[in-house]
């Protein structure tokens, strides 16, 4: 009696086959979720850099609305409120809002403001001394803060800078003066304080992609209303 040959099993073609298409359905699961992961994590890190950004213009733009510039007659009307030596340094400041981009200690501002970051709980209250400093080198804008009655006991004391912004490819700031926009603003020279301060500033990520931010801030400290610029607002633009 004869039996047929048993034909059950995979022949090596039939086997070559399933597996090319098994690599070819892991290679698109792989490549979408790597994509997708590569781009979760661009967005991530859009997201971490547009809130320091945006953290940092909101620190500034208080600073600088609260700007303060000594009156004679405000400060005799309140009297009680300012210490001798508030006083006597009042009248020894004479530039309480400087700007300039080309400083070569690359201080691009310096202002005197009643709204201190970093505070501590005993330091709630009163006048600020605030210099910001960009260094491209590092590509990191700076922050140096004293209380103003402590400017004139540390004048040649080494300013202690405070890290307040990194990834920074470019920062720029403009003043309005009533009429036009301004690149640099001198207290001493301009006779007051801008009326209002536009900032860009540009951050650059780990993939070389830039992103710029910026806002524009009035300066309440300016005690004519006319010509008076739209309240303070904040954009932010894609540039790849």
């Amino acid at each position: 009696m004869n039996r047929k040959p048993c034909k059950g099993g995979f022949t090596l073609l039939e086997i070559l086959v399933a597996m090319a298409i098994i690599v070819t359905i892991v290679s698109m699961v792989y490549g979408s979720y790597f994509a997708t992961s590569k781009s979760t994590q661009v967005y991530d890190a859009k997201i971490t850099e547009s809130q320091q950004a945006r953290r940092m213009l909101q620190q500034v733009a208080r600073q600088i609305r609260c700007s303060y510039v000594y009156n004679a007659a405000e400060l005799q009307d309140q009297d009680k409120l300012f210490t001798e030596r508030e006083k006597s340094l009042f009248e020894k400041t004479t530039n309480f809002f400087y700007s300039d981009p080309d400083a070569p200690s690359r201080e691009i501002l310096h202002l005197v403001t009643t709204n201190g970051i970093f505070r501590r709980q005993d330091t709630a209250d009163g006048l600020f001394d605030v210099t910001y400093k960009f260094d491209k080198n590092s590509a990191t804008l700076f922050l140096n803060q004293k209380r103003f009655v402590e400017t004139s006991k540390h004048v040649n004391e080494r300013k202690k800078w405070q890290p307040l912004l990194t990834n920074v490819c470019s920062l720029e700031l403009e003043f309005y003066d009533g009429q036009k926009w301004k690149e640099k603003w001198n207290f001493e020279q301009e006779r007051g304080l801008p009326r209002a301060v536009k900032i860009s500033v540009t951050l650059e990520d780990e993939n070389r992609r830039q992103y710029q931010y910026g806002t524009v801030v009035c300066v309440y400290c300016w005690k004519s209303q006319s010509n008076k610029v739209t309240s303070e607002r904040t954009v932010s633009v894609n540039r790849q």
